[in-house]
């Protein structure tokens, strides 16, 4: 299919389809075919055009085709009962809180396509990754996924369910959002509360064989028998499908993309149709479709608390797992302490003490043998001028006290009678690796192995009705968020930890909606998976300004940090150090702008640990980003991987340190990112739409980290305007690449010049 802006005819097998409506709004104009593809174009001709189709079928025919409100309003219906109504977001009234999360929107269309329960595929739209005229254009934004590439048509996303997940069944991860820009301009977003979500991004064209493994969702040790998704379209032998695809549909069944929700029911079973709202603009470049979709987003009414930026985080977690210990802790802070020193550093770190702290999951008591004086630790850790926080998750282990009493006052999700152990392992049309993983799971969670680390462990594979898997061993219940009164009682259980033992804060773990037991009830209940996830920060995280989550979709307004997931030990784009910028800049477009980097050097799980190189590259690589984490000490590794890290901290407190306040207000205020795409600073030069692996601090540093294991050089995209690099008098005209050294302890790192 070919589009000309402004043209109201097209060609599709050399047959002239001529569109059968307009729409315009403002400078935006919108035509509609008789075959449901759309075309989107500036009226003045100006930038490309993008070209939509809504999922009509393949020769139905047009039943009627109205337009209304002086030409701002169109509605089209067809023989398949497929349904488009098209309406320009300034028609909008404000009555209608349905339409708040686009009625901002300048120039924008809503298009509401309305299909059959039964349509195939639901209510669908497609939208072509490739503009009308270069065939160029790059995409942007939707979602963290395990591997994660930048620009994101560069992977192969199978379409799947669009919710948080600790690794999605086809890859999504933890935070997610719905809305997605392209490098000439193009903004697609879809309404947040769309029932049954669905989304594909260039999805493979080839199909499964019949009867082949689906894709699932699988916890701790199953993920070893997954592979990391979505994959990268050059390392395939067939180009994926070129459209961003948007499906609402009548539910999640899929044999295929298996995942919890699929037992879970919600109010959109009820509906007598399927519905996809999504609303589109053209703007000038990718910047300006950036900041229209973050003007529709709440915004947080404060800036992150100072602990959680200024200085590092060191976290317990990487070097002593589950086996954390008071003496182990005070140890730990001792050698921040001196290495600190060593380097001239003043303290004024958190340090947040991870996994089995507790007695028993959710008890929230420290657990006496381990951690024998926890307010007096706590105390000793304040002398040495720590801030202390504790890892805490919405599960309560079953047996425990506050397990029985939250059962006893109606606070717990209920659930369905699961599937036996061997129904779990053969659910679906389950393949090898989905069998073994699951098999080792169940086993796992059985004898609790490895044995010895956690009190209660075990006897988790036999589920019962409101039990769910988790990457522990311990049989778990989770939290109604839905109810009122339990949100009240779980914060104030963790503020009465807070003021009895001294703590500052808390990093709140899981949350994403896959954690749920099987056929989940809820006492109010859930419109879409992710209102769990909006609960859960809303009525709890929020309440801990010293806080940091995981979890995140449509909860922008949250004023901590949002983390990225964990990160592996290794080097590559599959979760890798090279996924950290491209999931970053993702944050960026998705209005997460106060983001905590994972782990520097990764959560060292299977056995995996960093080198020298691994470490000093991935402390570089995190130095200017807005927060920054330890757990593996990088004088454990090596001295060189010290030097490196300790001058990686040095630039910080030098260059980022005094802009970071200003920043982060801006950030506050319009959700302006604080780590950029180079494109932010010159959105309509080309050769910055695929980097990678550099990135823009406001509007005056250029960090371009080495990620690639063995390289001492690399080469640097300077944008339009003088640089020079940092401790350099040397000014360097912009708009082209430069090759510079990088030695281990060198990161290449330039300032604009005034």
């Amino acid at each position: 299919m070919t589009a000309s802006k402004g043209v109201t005819t097209t060609r599709e097998g050399g047959v002239v389809d001529v569109a059968i409506g307009r729409v315009v709004a403002g400078d935006t104009v919108l035509d509609v075919r008789r075959n449901g593809g759309m075309t989107l174009f500036k009226r003045d001709g100006s930038g490309a055009a993008q070209t939509l189709s809504a999922g009509v079928t393949a020769g139905a025919s047009v039943v009627r085709a109205d337009v209304l409100a002086n030409g701002r309003e169109m509605s089209v219906l067809w023989s398949d009962g497929t349904m488009l109504r098209a309406v320009a977001t300034m028609e909008l009234t404000t009555e209608s809180s349905e339409d708040a999360w686009c009625r901002g929107i300048t120039d924008g269309v809503l298009l509401e396509v309305n299909a059959p329960l039964d349509a195939l595929h639901g209510a669908e739209l497609t939208i072509n990754l490739c503009d009308d005229v270069e065939k160029k254009s790059h995409w942007y934004g939707g979602a963290h996924t395990l591997t994660q590439l930048w620009p994101m048509e560069r992977a192969k996303i199978e379409t799947g369910p669009l919710y948080p997940f600790d690794h999605g069944p086809n890859g999504v991860g933890s935070v997610v959002a719905t809305h997605w820009v392209s490098s000439s301009g193009a903004l697609v977003f879809a309404d947040p509360n769309n029932a049954m979500l669905h989304f594909g991004m260039n999805s493979p064209t080839e199909s499964r064989a019949r009867g082949s493994a689906p894709r699932y969702f699988g916890v701790g040790i199953q993920n070893l028998s997954r592979p990391s998704l979505p994959v990268e379209e050059s390392t395939t032998p067939a180009r994926g499908d070129g459209v961003l695809r948007l499906q609402s549909r009548a539910n999640y069944s899929d044999a295929g993309m298996l995942h919890p929700w699929q037992n879970i029911r919600t109010e959109a079973d009820m509906r007598s149709s399927l519905k996809l709202r999504v609303a589109v603009a053209l703007e000038d470049d990718a910047r300006s479709a950036t900041r229209e979709a973050l003007k529709q987003l709440p915004k947080p009414d404060a800036v992150p608390a100072d602990a959680l930026v200024y200085k590092p985080i060191w976290t317990t977690w990487a070097t002593a797992h589950a086996d954390v210990t008071q003496e182990s802790t005070l140890s730990f802070a001792k050698e921040i302490l001196a290495a600190q020193k060593a380097a001239s550093f003043a303290n004024g770190s958190i340090i947040e003490i991870d996994d089995r702290w507790q007695c028993l999951y959710g008890e929230l008591d420290f657990d006496a043998k381990k951690f024998p004086d926890p307010k007096g630790m706590v105390k000793q850790l304040h002398d040495m001028n720590f801030l202390v926080t504790v890892w805490v998750m919405p599960f309560l282990q079953e047996g425990s006290p506050a397990c029985e009493e939250a059962k006893r006052l109606g606070y717990l999700m209920e659930g369905s009678q699961p599937p036996t152990e061997v129904g779990e392992i053969f659910n679906g049309n389950a393949g090898f690796g989905q069998i073994l993983g699951t098999a080792v799971k169940v086993v796992v969670d059985r004898v609790d192995w490895p044995p010895g680390h956690w009190e209660g462990g075990g006897g988790g594979a036999d589920l019962q009705p409101g039990q769910f898997r988790w990457w522990g061993t311990q049989p778990v219940r989770g939290i109604d968020f839905t109810n009122e009164d339990a949100c009240e009682w779980f914060v104030s259980r963790l503020k009465h930890l807070q003021e009895d033992i001294g703590l500052d804060g808390f990093k709140f773990d899981a949350g994403e909606p896959c954690f749920m037991p099987y056929g989940a009830r809820t006492r109010v209940p859930l419109k879409t998976p992710q209102e769990y996830s909006q609960l859960y920060v809303d009525k709890v995280v929020s309440k801990f300004p010293i806080s940091e989550v995981r979890v995140a979709m449509g909860t922008n307004n949250y004023r901590g940090l949002v983390r990225m997931g964990d990160k592996d030990t290794v080097w590559g784009t599959n979760n890798g150090l090279q996924s950290l910028i491209p999931t970053l800049l993702t944050s960026a477009v998705m209005g997460y702008p106060f983001t905590l980097p994972d782990i520097i050097g990764g959560n060292a799980y299977w056995g995996q640990s960093p080198d020298s190189e691994l470490m000093a590259r991935w402390a570089q690589a995190s130095a200017f980003m807005p927060a920054v984490q330890y757990s593996i000490p990088p004088w454990q590794i090596s001295e060189e991987a010290q030097r490196a890290s300790d001058k990686a901290l040095q630039m910080r407190e030098t260059l980022l340190v005094p802009r970071l306040k200003a920043l982060m207000e801006d950030a506050r205020d319009r959700l302006e990112p604080i780590c950029q795409p180079l494109w932010w600073l010159t959105p309509d030069d080309p050769e910055t739409f695929t980097i990678d692996d550099q990135f823009a601090v406001g509007r005056d540093i250029i960090v371009a980290p080495v990620v690639y294991k063995g390289a001492s050089y690399r080469r640097v995209y300077l944008p339009r305007g003088s640089w020079r690099e940092y401790e350099s008098a040397t000014v360097l005209n912009g708009e082209r690449w430069i090759t510079v050294a990088a030695p281990l302890e060198k990161l290449p790192v330039f300032v604009r010049v005034s």
